[in-house]
């Protein structure tokens, strides 16, 4: 009697060691460390898959961007020395009096009171029908922007050059001889694209437009 009681505790013994046996073999031994810890899925690079390693979205569009800029700034540059100003002009059959009055006036006033009149523009209910207004308030309030910005960057880089006793100075002495120059050739800038808007015309600025298209503020 004793022997068949052995007999069968061995038994169960044999079956709960298989059963132990296969449930360890079920668990994947590469995301379980010696002490039982499980570890988080890792990519072919050793490297844990979650949410850090997706791309941050908005620095690669920042980096697009500024690549963006510099490529148009060449175009730019490129039309400037062949004194092509305007590219793709083309009259706009749906602008009416109004149309050609409102794309003038966003050009020319930027003379006297930078900024104000495309921002009045956007802001209007009335030319959210208006695309032929809304198309030259966007290009007018970014043509003034570059000029501030090319305008900053200027005074920024002769009060840093200030550091250097002679160069300093002579570098100070060319950007004011030439600002007044800057000015005239920006106002003149201004009043030919504002004349070219009366006339009903759309036209693309080299290197402005196509980067004001290329970040969707421009259609």
């Amino acid at each position: 009697m004793n022997h068949e009681e052995t007999n069968r505790e061995n038994a169960r013994n044999e079956q709960t060691g298989n059963e132990y046996q296969a449930n360890t073999q079920s668990v994947p031994t590469e995301n379980v460390n010696p002490a039982g810890e499980q570890h988080p899925p890792r990519s072919d690079a050793g490297k844990p898959i979650g949410p850090d390693t997706q791309p941050d979205a908005q620095t690669g569009s920042n980096q697009s961007a500024s690549q963006a800029a510099r490529e148009q700034a060449g175009v730019a540059a490129d039309a400037l020395r062949r004194g092509q100003f305007m590219q793709d002009a083309a009259v706009d059959g749906s602008a009416n009096n109004d149309d050609k009055l409102i794309a003038l006036l966003s050009y020319v006033t930027q003379v006297f009171i930078p900024v104000i009149m495309p921002i009045i523009v956007l802001l209007s209910e009335s030319s959210k029908k208006r695309p032929f207004q809304r198309y030259h308030a966007v290009q007018s309030l970014a043509l003034t922007l570059l000029f501030i910005v090319v305008a900053i960057a200027a005074s920024l880089g002769a009060l840093i050059i200030q550091i250097v006793p002679v160069v300093g100075q002579l570098v100070a002495l060319l950007l004011f001889c030439l600002s007044p120059i800057a000015y005239l050739m920006a106002v003149v800038a201004m009043f030919y694209y504002g004349y070219q808007a009366y006339q009903g015309k759309r036209f693309a600025i080299p290197g402005l437009t196509t980067f004001l298209r290329d970040q969707g503020w421009l259609r």
